[in-house]
């Protein structure tokens, strides 16, 4: 029995580090391929006539520097219950994109989306050579409880390095859209970090779904995370390319 044990032990270990390997391959390739494409980007927000400076994700999906970044984090009045309320405002004062070679370049954006909690912003001059972008036709729908990997970066304090939690789906939504549930992992990542599948394939983006319920926000205590009016969702890549549709000309 002793025996069996110790052998069904190691059988363990093994299909874990083989696991845990198959992790690291996959990430290290989605890092290499994409981490260009995951940026910071400044902003300057007044809100109720304060200024207030504050940085945030943005992943760009085409070359010419298209990017998609949660609107709650341009305009904190979106995410408030209800939608805009009277005496409370928010002005976005000025953007900027941080591109990976540290240059900051004007930006503005051209869609929102509250929906969705989608902004999407560009560059306000051409840039001067194609951007690493990320290619959201490839892309695939995760079954629940399926793991997947994130592509986020770290603040200004940490040097804005790369960072890659791994996640699994908790729950998906199915209407009014789809939306995919992160654990907690997917949950601290970052908005507007996107998440990929073990071959590859985009799952989606991070961002915020924000329910225009009367219920407060106790459901973590009574009813779980799951009936809480703000929760981070992962945003299908098909729902993205779709609403890109309607940027203006």
């Amino acid at each position: 029995m002793r025996r069996i044990l110790i052998t069904a032990g190691l059988l363990m270990s093994f299909c874990t580090a083989a696991f845990g390997d198959e992790i690291a391959d996959t990430g290290r390739k989605i890092i290499e391929k994409w981490r260009d494409a995951v940026i910071q980007v400044k902003m300057v927000i007044e809100v109720n006539e304060y200024e207030s400076k504050s940085e945030a994700l943005a992943t760009v999906i085409d070359p010419k520097g298209l990017a998609v970044m949660s609107l709650s984090a341009i305009d904190p009045n979106s995410r408030r219950m209800g939608g805009n309320t009277p005496g409370w405002t928010s002005k976005l004062k000025d953007l900027k994109m941080i591109l990976p070679d540290g240059n900051e370049i004007p930006a503005q954006v051209v869609l929102r989306d509250p929906d969705l909690d989608l902004a999407f912003i560009k560059p306000q001059n051409p840039l001067r050579s194609p951007a690493v972008f990320l290619d959201l036709q490839d892309n695939i729908k995760p079954e629940i409880l399926a793991p997947f990997i994130i592509l986020s970066r770290l603040g200004e304090s940490a040097g804005r390095e790369i960072f890659v939690p791994v996640s699994r789906i908790q729950g998906i939504i199915n209407k009014p859209r789809t939306l995919y549930i992160p654990d907690m992992n997917g949950m601290m990542s970052g908005l507007a970090a996107p998440a990929f599948a073990f071959d590859g394939k985009v799952l989606g983006i991070i961002l915020l779904r924000v329910s225009q319920s009367e219920s407060g926000t106790t459901g973590e205590m009574y009813g779980g995370m799951g009936n809480m009016n703000i929760i981070p969702v992962i945003v299908p890549a098909s729902a993205i390319t779709e609403t890109a549709k309607k940027i203006p000309k």
